[in-house]
């Protein structure tokens, strides 16, 4: 099987930016009153993608809860945009810039017209399987959604009472930056203040800050650390966070309200804390809109799951020179025994040479299969890795 991503990196959406508050409009408008739609999605890489209709022409939009607003690139194939100025907006890296921000045309998801719909516009050298983002607002202006991946179905309802027969855990979210966080508990007596962003794949990341915090209180916590080491691993919409200690973690279990995640695998970072799309492996999902609550349905019976999920071993980001790098290795894993190491510069794969972080992306590393890097590595040398995959 030939696979681009077969190692792991780390790409969130996230958008939510003091300065975006500023622009931040639910203007837009909705074709349909006291209506439900069931909606077909399609889930790959753990993010969940509906098809638009812009102009009679299909599009691939994801549908990013930590982002605030919409999001479209400058490569972005649309028609009939018309600019509404700039903005300064901050990344989930940390990174800050002046984008632009345009209105959509009127586009169309399931039987449901939207019009007048805002995005911001990124430049973008990373490649991306879809068109654009819808964010949060779609909820912010009035929606309640179930989402559920193992029907591969999306319902939407503008009937604030539609799902509340439905039995699950529900936790009240606080927006922030017009985003929704809820409190979740990754450690015993313990709580996070999480972004319910299913623009990230993984199930759970931390904030290196507040992990802190709770480590210095409790040696409970500590106990739940694999590794510390230094790199970065999160890439935003303008580029890679800074290098910092990333703590590799091994939760006993992870809580939302009465709900445990047994044993989980997460990893820090520098950006807010966040529960991201792989949530939706184990159950389906419902937003309200009206009454600000997420309330989650497990697929088994019973009020946990075994989780077990891969640990994240090697992350892969973009330098400032738009190479491909190694943003942090865990040690002692396959990777980090085939000698490579954080920092070091892909140059080449197979004898292909690899100038950009974009046609590392696209090189397709092939699970089962090994591979021969040429690296550049920290100490100023070319070195070769075998790495398997």
């Amino acid at each position: 099987m030939r696979k681009i991503f077969s190692y792991f990196i780390f790409i969130t959406m996230c958008m939510a930016a003091h300065a975006q508050m500023h622009s931040y409009s639910t203007n837009f408008t909705y074709s349909l009153k006291n209506f439900v739609d069931t909606i077909p999605i399609e889930i790959a890489d753990n993010q969940i993608f509906v098809t638009g209709t812009v102009n009679g022409h299909p599009y691939r939009f994801c549908i990013d809860t930590g982002s605030s607003q919409g999001t479209i690139y400058d490569n972005a194939p649309f028609s009939g945009l018309r600019s509404l100025g700039n903005v300064v907006s901050q990344d989930a890296a940390g990174r800050s810039d002046t984008v632009g921000v345009v209105q959509l045309p009127q586009f169309t998801i399931g039987k449901l017209t939207v019009t007048g719909y805002v995005a911001s516009v990124f430049h973008s050298t990373l490649t991306r399987s879809y068109d654009g983002i819808l964010g949060f607002d779609l909820f912010n202006k009035g929606l309640c959604c179930k989402i559920d991946t193992r029907h591969k179905r999306m319902i939407l309802t503008d009937r604030r009472d539609f799902f509340d027969g439905e039995k699950g855990y529900a936790l009240h979210y606080t927006l922030k930056w017009w985003v929704p966080y809820v409190m979740v508990s990754p450690f015993k007596r313990h709580y996070d203040e999480a972004l319910f962003d299913t623009g990230s794949p993984i199930l759970y990341t931390m904030n290196k800050e507040r992990f802190d915090e709770h480590a210095y209180k409790s040696k409970n916590v500590n106990s739940q650390v694999a590794a510390r080491v230094k790199g970065n691993m999160t890439i935003g919409n303008i580029g890679a966070e800074h290098t910092s200690e990333v703590a590799f973690l091994k939760l006993n279990r992870l809580k939302w309200d009465d709900f445990s995640f047994l044993n989980v695998n997460a990893v820090t970072t520098q950006g807010t804390s966040r529960i991201g799309a792989s949530l939706l492996n184990y159950g389906a999902v419902v937003i309200n809109g009206f009454r600000r609550y997420i309330r989650f349905l497990p697929y088994t019976e019973g009020d946990s799951v075994e989780v077990n999920n891969k640990a994240v071993t090697t992350a892969y980001v973009p330098t400032s020179g738009g190479r491909a790098a190694v943003g942090v290795i865990l040690p002692g894993s396959p990777d980090y025994q085939a000698g490579l190491r954080q920092g070091d510069i892909i140059l080449s794969i197979d004898g292909h040479p690899i100038n950009t972080f974009t046609e590392f992306q696209q090189y397709p590393l092939t699970k089962g299969m090994t591979h021969r890097l040429i690296v550049w590595s920290k100490e100023g040398r070319n070195k070769e890795v075998i790495i398997r995959r």
